[in-house]
């Protein structure tokens, strides 16, 4: 009698399953550690954390101060709002001056902090700088 051996046939594909497996968890990794949204930047700006920015006193300037009650004076002297302009333009075409120096409270209003340097600008101002206490520990 004779026996029949059937030739087995060899198995030439590719489990993919373990591939897809790895390519999900991968996938889901990526969703969950990125993030979709920018954090909101939280600032501190009355104070500077480095001594940096030294002040050129020799050159003429114009020193602005802005209030907490949104007060703007110049050298000591308050200006008004719809003045500021006018102000500006006539120290920058008598006197010359090309820079700005602003101090502002901490609980200033952000907007009128934007308006002088808005109009500085506008007014022909070249240079502003702004003005902040030291930190502390900071020899």
């Amino acid at each position: 009698m004779a026996l029949i051996t059937r030739q087995r046939r060899i198995d030439s594909s590719i489990d993919l399953t373990p591939l897809i497996d790895v390519v999900f968890q991968l996938l889901i990794f990526l969703m969950v550690s990125s993030q979709f949204t920018k954090p909101e930047a939280v600032v501190d700006l009355p104070q500077a954390q480095s001594g940096a920015g030294t002040v050129d006193l020799s050159r003429e300037k114009l020193s602005f101060a802005i209030e907490a009650d949104g007060t703007i004076l110049l050298d000591a002297e308050v200006v008004s709002r719809e003045n500021l302009g006018a102000v500006i333009q006539q120290r920058v075409e008598k006197d010359s001056v090309k820079r700005v120096e602003i101090r502002g409270d901490q609980a200033a209003n952000y907007g009128v902090f934007i308006e002088v340097l808005e109009t500085a600008r506008i007014h022909g101002i070249e240079s502003i700088g702004i003005l902040m206490k030291k930190g502390e520990g900071n020899g």
